[in-house]
């Protein structure tokens, strides 16, 4: 039986992961973590808790042109260690850029602030980049202090927390508790296909992890969908 969730967001920590969800129908609005990269589940979890204030600042944000892919450009927060692929335009210098950015953050952050208040079973999902190494129990112990802080803050909701981690070692899906409300799922979702082909992510596989939930589509949900309406009308008004 499906677990039903009235809202499902990711916490990154790479825009695969909120792809994911809205094809499987999991996600219905743009959220502030789907689109970066780079930073840490520290910062992201941080960011959360302070419901997302000071998310982007001009002051912070970084042109980086010695990247691997030749002639591509990135913009870097220096602060959060987020790296922005598509948000800045090249042609435009940052100064002129930040505002029409800035405020498609802003939505998106009213997005999931506005979400969390009207949902009562909420699900957090975060991956791991692949190619990024991170330290499982620091992790863990991050995710326990975190659900504890929001649902202190938060309690008549309940937070629950996936955490996903490839290990190109195993041969099978492993599931264990982090805690009641949390699991790691340890898994090879980053293959080589074939001898002549790179590693690439296996979204099969990670389409498999998510089978079991479901989005909570009830009355609660379309109030949820209709707030986000007024949200938006509201916002074309000033």
């Amino acid at each position: 039986m499906k677990e039903k969730y009235d809202l499902i967001f990711s916490l990154g920590s790479f825009p695969l992961v909120s792809k994911l969800l809205k094809d499987k129908e999991l996600q219905i609005y743009d959220f502030p973590f789907d689109k970066i990269i780079g930073g840490d589940l520290f910062t992201r979890l941080s960011l959360l808790m302070l419901d997302c204030n000071n998310f982007i600042e001009q002051k912070n944000i970084i042109k980086q042109e010695n990247i691997p892919v030749e002639g591509a450009v990135q913009y870097k927060d220096s602060k959060t260690g987020f790296i922005y692929n598509s948000e800045f335009d090249n042609n435009i210098p940052v100064e002129n850029n930040y505002p029409l950015v800035k405020l498609r953050y802003d939505k998106y952050i009213r997005n999931l602030n506005v979400c969390i208040k009207a949902a009562k079973k909420i699900l957090i999902i975060y991956i791991e980049n692949p190619q990024i190494k991170e330290d499982d129990v620091d992790n863990e112990e991050l995710i326990i202090e975190a659900l504890q802080k929001l649902t202190m803050k938060y309690p008549n909701k309940n937070f629950k927390f996936l955490y996903i981690k490839n290990d190109e070692n195993s041969k099978e899906i492993k599931v264990t508790p982090i805690n009641n409300n949390s699991q790691k799922i340890i898994m090879n979702f980053y293959k080589q296909f074939s001898e002549m082909s790179s590693h690439e992510i296996d979204m099969n596989i990670l389409s498999i992890i998510l089978s079991n939930i479901q989005l909570n589509k009830s009355f609660k949900q379309l109030k949820m969908i209709y707030l986000q309406r007024l949200i938006k009308l509201i916002g074309s008004f000033n």
